[in-house]
């Protein structure tokens, strides 16, 4: 089902105007054989004008409200667009009608949630000709047969794709290509920019979901739900780095390689992927990972548990490369992130942050397949007391959710010291900068760990957790962290805090579980990668 079909659903194919219901493509034909054609939309549902048409009528140019996509081409966004002479239209904004006489031009509004507003600007500016795809292509989708409706989004036409790039680009023997479950972030962000530290002739191409992300200069992003886009530079770069599955329709071609650098750090407390009964019940995942295993030529480890682990999560019997986490680096520059965070959030410098991350729960209605944000019933107002009484000066809290559902909080009525950090794009940024972390069961802790801050873990659901979610890796209460399952337990655990049996603890921790982070895996991982691409160039 594409956005047509959805759009159809909710029933937005129907306007409140009586001969707009009645346009089909047949009139659109007829006035773009006289008029130049200006597309206003450059989202997912003007994908069906070049699925329709290719390079069929020229278009004269591209219009979007979005000033995020203002700039870009086309095909940098749109996957049907993809090789086609209209895919290098940059689109523009509404400024764009000012070069054409009114009457020149037919608009085709490619927007299937705005067309309304879209409509009243146009008559605003005395443009009079114009269509709406949604409601033409609706038109055409009822007058098919069931078994001859389009399905612009399929999972055998990738493949078809994939094949094609393999027949016919050869790999790009400096290319790696990046993947993240953010934007620009995680493993791959910090590797990357090792990689800029040390070398100025590779083609570091990032697939983001956002086009507005901020990338380092040297660093390509491309458009990561332009599916034939993401194929094609997975399929000619000789290197992938992904902390998340590749997708299947992609082929993995000799001479590349696949570096899984996972989404964690070098300690992860729960069981996960091939380990985790969780799985057991959900055979796509359960394929999705066998065929990972299958893919992967080396994951990257911070300590020996987390080489132990990976090895039954991923069910991998490859090389490692145990250099550490590379993510991990970002937590010892303490005082540049706490500029930087500061700054974004305009918090006064002699203030102190708080970093406040529980993780998601399985859905009580979906089951264990999606994720769903409850209030574990942190009492905001009582945690900044404690703080404030046991560790003195002005306290801040910043809310950290699973990316998952990161936007669970955003609704919320919330006091004025307490700020939502979800959407930050760093999450080692936000624990660098911060002086506490409280947290229940989310592996960020460990990260915070590693650089010393004090951990508090705080749990009110902690047996109905063990008993109906994740299993664990490590004894909720082996680790060395003050564990509460209520605000008045947590309030206590503050008060009683001691920093140097904390630490002692901390050390001891670290120690038994192999850890030994300090700030330098990314520059390991990037000299492995750099000398790896020297040595093979001359086998591609």
């Amino acid at each position: 089902m594409d956005i047509i079909d959805l759009s159809i659903e909710k029933g937005k194919h129907i306007s409140g105007i009586h001969d707009l219901n009645q346009q089909t493509w047949n009139d659109f034909e007829r006035e773009a054989g006289k008029r130049k054609i200006v597309l206003f939309g450059g989202g997912a549902c003007c994908g069906c004008f070049f699925e329709w048409y290719g390079d069929k009528f020229e278009l004269e140019g591209v219009v979007d409200n979005d000033k995020r996509k203002q700039g870009l081409d086309l095909d940098e966004l749109i996957p049907e667009a993809f090789g086609l002479k209209a895919g290098k239209k940059t689109i523009s904004d509404r400024s764009l009608f000012d070069g054409y006489d009114r009457d020149e031009i037919v608009v085709l509004i490619a927007s299937a949630n705005f067309y309304e507003e879209i409509i009243s600007q146009l008559e605003q500016m005395g443009v009079k000709c114009y269509f709406v795809l949604l409601i033409m292509e609706a038109n055409r989708r009822k007058a098919l047969p069931v078994e001859l409706k389009s399905d612009y989004d399929n999972e055998e036409e990738k493949v078809r794709f994939a094949e094609q790039c393999c027949r016919e680009e050869r790999i790009n023997k400096k290319k790696i290509f990046f993947k993240s479950y953010g934007d620009y972030t995680d493993h791959g962000k910090y590797i990357t920019e090792a990689l800029l530290r040390i070398r100025s002739d590779l083609e570091l191409v990032w697939a983001v979901n956002d086009m507005a992300a901020k990338v380092p200069e040297g660093v390509r992003k491309i458009y990561g739900r332009n599916w034939k886009r993401f194929i094609y530079e997975m399929e000619t770069a000789v290197m992938w780095i992904f902390d998340l599955p590749v997708p299947e329709y992609v082929i993995k071609r000799q001479g590349q390689l696949y570096i899984q650098t996972k989404h964690w750090a070098s300690v992860t407390l729960k069981k996960f992927y091939l380990d985790a009964s969780t799985f057991q019940g959900v055979p796509e995942k359960i394929r999705v990972w066998k065929r990972e295993k299958e893919l992967i030529d080396h994951i990257i480890t911070g300590s020996e548990f987390d080489t132990v682990s990976c090895r039954r999560g991923f069910e991998f019997q490859g090389e490692v490369l145990p250099y550490g986490s590379p993510r991990s680096d970002g937590l010892f520059h303490e005082a540049e992130n706490r500029d930087k965070v500061y700054e974004y959030y305009h918090l006064k410098r002699d203030c102190k942050v708080l970093i406040y991350a529980p993780t998601y729960r399985f859905s009580r209605t979906k089951g264990k397949t999606a994720a769903e944000s409850r209030n574990i019933g942190l009492d905001f107002h009582r945690t900044k007391k404690a703080l404030e009484t046991r560790f003195g000066g002005e306290w801040y809290i910043m809310t950290r959710l699973h990316p998952s559902v990161a936007t669970a909080f955003e609704k919320v009525e919330k006091p004025d010291f307490v700020i939502d950090a979800s959407r930050y794009s760093d999450s080692q940024e936000l624990v660098s900068a911060s002086h506490i972390l409280i947290s229940d069961f989310s592996s960020i802790m460990f990260e915070a760990a590693f650089v010393r801050k004090p951990v508090f873990l705080f749990a009110t659901d902690l047996e109905d957790y063990l008993s109906n979610e994740y299993e664990l890796l490590i004894p909720y209460r082996k680790l060395p962290f003050p564990v509460a399952e209520s605000n008045e337990e947590l309030e206590r655990n503050m008060g009683e805090f001691d920093m140097d049996s904390y630490k002692e603890g901390v050390e001891s921790f670290l120690e038994e579980y192999g850890v030994h982070e300090d700030g330098h895996a990314s520059d390991r991982t990037a000299a492995f990668i750099s000398d790896w691409i020297r040595k093979n160039e001359v086998k591609l």
